[in-house]
């Protein structure tokens, strides 16, 4: 007897009750504070009293996760298939970056599952910059699955007033984690979602009305050199952590520096206009903004490495006289800034004298109190122990959709719908979740290479049947054959989306 995607029922924990084991064996690995250490030190580990080891569910996710299976069963009976609780798929829909264009996308996908009756049936939504975005938007209604026409109509909002903006920068530059990303993140929300939206990721945790959502970013320090396992970083309402070192903390907690603070420190969580400039931060990697160089100016820097290299000397070399130029650069504009009368326009010219000129010099973004830092245990990457703050920054840096936190057994993903909407050829994505995939040793369908003939001409969908415990992934890029006349106007249309995002970037 096999369940409802191939797969045998008892393949999948019984679900019919909230199962404690795996909590417990959490809890086993959780750290606790040296007994040798001094004061000083000791403080630098009291925090990970919180941290909790595991690859497996937390108790709030799984719990979650029991009762929206329940609604998914509702759905499926009213659809006229048969199922039971512990045969329900796992169903997630993943969006890709994309900026603006991957956002509608994503909300007009969602508003036609729900149409034809099937948005109930997924159990988890994950994105990635553009689609992230869509998501706080979304998830700032506790019942948007039930009015996708209130978040269409937000798309065509007025936006937000330019005071309010001033007021919230205002509000948040108090804060020491204040970095670009914040500014970023009230100018994208203003722009784009048309609102500010000060709830928190934690406030969604039992609300399953709604798929439960991941929202996924990088970690800077590790992007480019450090090892894979090191660089995926999910965030979810309950937890957030590092997807491939199992080792994740309490949502609330995230970028706390108060270690005195109980299990719901809501007053350090950071409100999601803030997290929307960590998701959408692409242009915070120095690195790979060279790639988005015109083509014109590769010949002058050569080759990446070479330019990275010239870039790198020049800032040692220009370090101290900058630093010069910059006291003698603020000293009159804070003398102008001083003279001004008191209101919004001192108060901006305040701010972005005190705060913001000195951040663009430095490219800080996406800082976070890093609550690895000098974690014990050779499974945590040096680019991650040895740094005080991480850098979380656009996921879509390294892979343009979400595959990580939903490959392997954690999560046990029955069927992946892979809404691609990126700019970048057809089927990249998917090839390298597939690297990803064999290099931590994940599962993943086989992919029939035949079909890379069809990357300039692609039909609207592809389905890479999982055969045993691999997920079977529908793969849907938005340029396609169906969507265009002919291969000009699909190459076309790629190059004009990604011509804007790197306009945006």
């Amino acid at each position: 007897m096999f369940g409802s995607m191939g797969h045998p029922p008892d393949n999948k924990t019984n679900m019919t009750t909230v199962t404690p084991h795996m909590e417990e064996e959490s809890r086993e690995k959780m750290m606790s504070t040296p007994a040798n250490t001094t004061d000083t030190n000791a403080k630098k580990y009291v925090f990970k009293h919180s941290v909790r080891q595991s690859l497996c569910l937390s108790a709030g996710e799984q719990e979650f996760l029991l009762k929206r299976k329940q609604v998914a069963l509702k759905a499926l009976n009213k659809l006229g298939i048969k199922s039971t609780l512990d045969s329900v798929p796992h169903v997630a829909i993943l969006g890709s970056g994309g900026g603006q264009r991957t956002s509608v996308s994503l909300v007009g996908s969602l508003d036609q599952l729900e149409q034809e009756g099937l948005l109930d049936t997924v159990i988890y939504l994950g994105g990635v910059s553009g689609t992230a975005l869509a998501m706080c938007s979304l998830y700032s209604d506790p019942q948007w699955s039930r009015n996708i026409d209130r978040a269409v109509s937000r798309l065509s909002a007025p936006g937000v007033k330019p005071l309010e903006v001033v007021s919230w920068l205002g509000q948040k530059a108090k804060d020491k984690r204040f970095s670009l990303s914040d500014i970023g993140g009230v100018l994208i929300s203003a722009a784009i979602t048309k609102q500010l939206d000060l709830q928190r990721l934690s406030d969604n945790r039992m609300n399953t009305f709604n798929p439960y959502p991941i929202y996924n970013v990088v970690n800077k320090k590790c992007l480019n050199n450090g090892p894979v396992r090191g660089k995926w970083f999910e965030l979810t309402p309950h937890e957030a952590g590092f997807t491939d070192l199992g080792l994740f903390i309490n949502t609330s907690h995230v970028g706390s520096s108060n270690y005195d603070e109980g299990p719901e420190g809501k007053e350090t969580e950071r409100d999601m206009t803030q997290m929307q400039g960590i998701m959408t931060s692409a242009i915070a990697d120095e690195e790979s903004m060279l790639f988005y160089f015109p083509d014109w100016t590769k010949g002058l820097v050569g080759s990446v490495t070479t330019a990275l290299s010239k870039m790198e000397n020049m800032k040692k070399s220009l370090d101290g006289i900058l630093e010069q130029g910059r006291q003698k650069v603020m000293e009159p504009l804070q003398t102008w800034s001083d003279s001004l009368s008191e209101g919004p326009v001192q108060e901006q010219v305040s701010w972005m004298i005190q705060k913001g000129l000195p951040m663009i010099g430095n490219w800080e973004w996406g800082t976070t109190e890093n609550f690895l830092y000098q974690y014990p245990g050779a499974e945590v990457p040096s680019c991650i122990s040895g740094e005080e703050h991480l850098q979380l920054i656009d996921g879509g840096l390294m892979m343009n959709m979400p595959f990580p936190p939903f490959l392997g057994e954690k999560r046990d993903a029955d069927l992946l719908i892979a809404l691609d909407s990126g700019s970048s050829q057809t089927f990249e994505t998917l090839t390298e979740a597939r690297d990803y995939a064999k290099a931590m040793k994940k599962p993943f369908p086989e992919i029939d290479d035949r079909i890379f003939e069809e990357k300039d001409w692609p039909e609207d969908c592809y389905v890479f049947e999982g055969k045993e415990k691999e997920p079977t992934i529908v793969y849907i890029p938005l340029f396609n054959r169906h969507n265009c006349k002919d291969v000009e106007e699909v190459q076309a249309k790629m190059k004009e989306a990604s011509r804007r995002r790197h306009k945006k970037m």
